[in-house]
């Protein structure tokens, strides 16, 4: 029985023992019902009697006697009753308390029992639960042990390679330094045997003073040829290193600035200025003449010439836009001697994606073919900011080194020397402004015969080491470039294989090709889901343009080959975006491409339930991977991967260096890989490279 059932017990109890012990304490109970016999009776029935005198004294004094005995014995009789009566309740109270308390005891024996079960109960669970924690915990402290000795075990990998990388660069540095001192001791040698002949020929040849004297300025004329050569090489690897540090930096700049150039159809000068960025904030560009001529967006074209021909993002039209300022000299717009001065302003912070700040730019000057590079940052309400300062050489002095670069670099290409600044002077030189290139030259040519027909056999040998050991900087300099380059190769597609392509996913990928009759190419990026809600796939050239359903084809030949469930037809679909010769006789481009998924339409049929799962698998060449997602109607295209890729010729030249290693390998023949890969790769990237920075020069 529950607490409230004893407690009504209890109650109806109390309330029967109280109605008890009231009637038993009522008034109108008291009263006694006993015959009494009065004094009055007596004298009222003895009027007609004689006055009996004394006797009626002694009856009525027996009487008084007798009622007062009655009456006492009445009040003892009410009090012993009542004492009875009071005796009883105490006994049927006590009774009663001690049933009560009986019951109270026995309601705090079953509420202790049902504490007791509970308490049970509870540890119960708090031991389950626990147990669960602590297995819980089991389990997650061995995923952490076994992630760890993941982790440690590629930190290790990593780290070997990096001390082999080290050791190798190490080795190279050892006996680059062991030749540089073994070329030194050469020298000091060749030099101490040359003094040791020169006083020789000076204490044998004592008398005959001309033949000391000539012998003497042969030496001279050595040395100056030695020292020449030397100072040639030394300068030669001094730039051979710089190029190595800046062009690492500002070739891809330089390149991906002439394509954005070239796509807004703007014009090169001898002095330009360009401003480049990745956003689609609208940023101005500021340029300042030597006449104190402001040149921008309100001020297109001076009086000087210079010419504002390229301005972007006035509307947030590109993502990777370009300004340019250019004295164009094929209009006769040569750009005046003096100081230019180049600001930035953020005009405008554009309500779009893709325009956070702050906004990193980059600029680019063309100061006559020195190429000069600066980068830095605004966020929109910043002031305008001066980024450069340069100085530009009149135009006849342009025009001067100009033509003095050419007649040098003809002269290298017949492996003769050419002082650069002499040469220039002397176009320079008022008597000569006026001759005709063909006679500087001639003027050059006899110089150079004369100079040769002066030089020995000692000097030309000597003269040719240098050049060997030039060359073969250069080779090791362009060694480490390629090794350079095969890293950011490597990280370049890090993301596709560090995911690949699982071959359950593999099958039901090419049975939905097949299905689809959906077409292959050297370029291939698909997206599988499985209902019928209708996923679009985007995918960003490196030129920018997107492919989707409203472009199908971009200009660099990619394809959007299959479209799915634009209504509800299929519960397996495939999307699918290639590059394929053989449909657009167009290669892929290099460079970095952007893959989304988008939700673009949630249809109202069963089998359409949200989230969405995808899989968009990347086929790279003969690398293939995946990348797995969901998404529901409503949210934002979702970025899945960005990958580069590199110019066909490589590509090509890396599946023959594959297939050279696994014949290798086959035959059990021992190879150098790393030479190798110089060969097949390293030789086409250095042409490539070469090839584009001629390329700009022509520009």
């Amino acid at each position: 029985m529950e607490l409230a059932g004893w407690l009504m017990v209890g109650l109806l109890s109390g309330s029967f023992f109280f109605g008890i012990w009231y009637i038993l304490i009522r008034e109108d109970t008291k009263k006694d019902l006993r015959r009494q016999i009065g004094g009055s009776s007596f004298a009222g029935s003895n009027r007609a009697a004689a006055n009996f005198g004394a006797a009626k004294s002694a009856i009525d004094g027996k009487l008084a006697e007798y009622q007062v005995f009655m009456r006492d014995n009445a009040q003892a009789l009410e009090a012993r009753r009542a004492q009875l009566e009071a005796q009883k309740l105490a006994e049927e109270e006590d009774r009663r308390q001690r049933l009560m308390q009986a019951e109270m005891e026995k309601q705090e024996e079953l509420r202790r029992e049902e504490e007791r079960l509970a308490a049970e109960r509870a540890a119960r669970i708090a031991a389950q639960e626990e147990a669960d924690r602590l297995e819980q915990e089991r389990l997650a402290l061995e995923e952490e042990a076994k992630r760890r000795e993941e982790e440690e075990a590629r930190r290790a990998e990593e780290e070997r390679q990096l001390r082999e990388l080290e050791d190798k660069l190490k080795a190279e540095e050892e006996e680059r330094k062991a030749a540089e001192e073994q070329r030194q001791a050469e020298e000091e040698a060749r030099r101490l045997e040359e003094e040791r002949i020169a006083e020789e020929a000076r204490a044998r040849q004592a008398a005959e003073e001309e033949m000391r004297r000539q012998e003497e300025e042969l030496q001279r004329q050595k040395d100056l040829a030695a020292a020449e050569a030397q100072r040639q090489a030394e300068i030669e690897a001094q730039r051979l290193e710089e190029e190595r540090k800046a062009k690492a930096a500002s070739d891809q700049a330089r390149l991906e600035l002439m394509e954005r150039l070239k796509r807004e159809g703007a014009k090169t000068g001898d002095v330009q200025i360009s401003l480049m960025w990745n956003n689609y904030n609208d940023l101005d560009l500021h340029v300042v003449a030597p006449s104190g001529e402001r040149i921008h967006g309100g001020n297109r074209k001076s009086a000087c010439g210079g010419e504002l021909d390229v301005d972007a993002n006035v509307r947030p039209d590109s993502k990777k836009p370009v300004e340019n300022v250019v004295w164009d000299d094929s209009d006769g717009n040569e750009a005046p001697g003096g100081i230019y001065k180049v600001y930035v302003h953020h005009y405008k912070k554009h309500n779009k994606r893709g325009a956070k700040d702050p906004t990193t730019f980059k600029i680019m000057v063309n100061n006559g073919g020195e190429y000069l590079e600066y980068e830095d940052e605004l966020t929109f309400g910043d002031p305008i900011k001066l980024i450069c300062e340069f100085e530009v050489d009149p135009p006849h002095v342009r025009n001067a080194k100009k033509k003095a670069a050419k007649i040098a670099l003809e002269a290298a290409e017949r492996g003769e020397s050419v002082d650069l600044d002499e040469l220039t002077n002397q176009i320079l030189d008022p008597e000569n402004l006026n001759k005709p290139q063909t006679e500087l030259e001639v003027v050059q040519e006899q110089e150079r015969e004369a100079s040769v027909a002066e030089e020995n056999r000692a000097a030309e040998i000597e003269e040719e080491r240098m050049h060997e050991e030039a060359r073969a900087q250069r080779e090791e300099a362009n060694k480490l470039r390629h090794e350079e380059a095969e890293r950011q190769a490597k990280s370049h597609l890090q993301k596709l294989t560090e995911n690949p392509l699982s071959p359950k996913l593999e099958k039901e990928w090419k049975n939905r090709m097949g299905k689809s009759n959906g077409n292959s190419g050297e370029i291939q990026i698909s997206l599988i889901w499985d209902n019928l809600n209708d996923l679009d796939l985007h995918v960003f050239t490196p030129s920018g343009e997107k492919i989707d359903v409203n472009n199908r084809q971009s200009e660099c030949g990619g394809i959007l080959d299959l479209d799915a469930n634009i209504s509800p037809d299929n519960k397996k679909p495939l999307e699918n975006v290639i590059w394929s010769n053989e449909l657009t006789s167009k290669s892929a481009p290099h460079g970095t491409y952007r893959v989304m998924v988008h939700h673009n339409q949630k249809h109202n049929k069963r089998n359409t339930k949200d989230p969405t799962a995808y899989s968009v698998i990347v086929k790279v060449d003969q690398m293939l991977a995946e990348f797995n997602g969901s998404i529901s109607h409503g949210e934002p295209a979702q970025d899945i991967v960005q990958f580069t890729l590199e110019e066909s010729e490589i590509r090509e030249a890396r599946k023959q260096l594959v297939d050279r290693i696994n014949q290798a390998k086959s035959s059990g023949e021992s190879i150098d890989e790393a030479e190798l890969s110089y060969q097949l790769i390293g030789t086409i990237r250095n042409r490539l490279r070469e090839e584009s920075m001629n390329q700009l020069l022509d520009d």
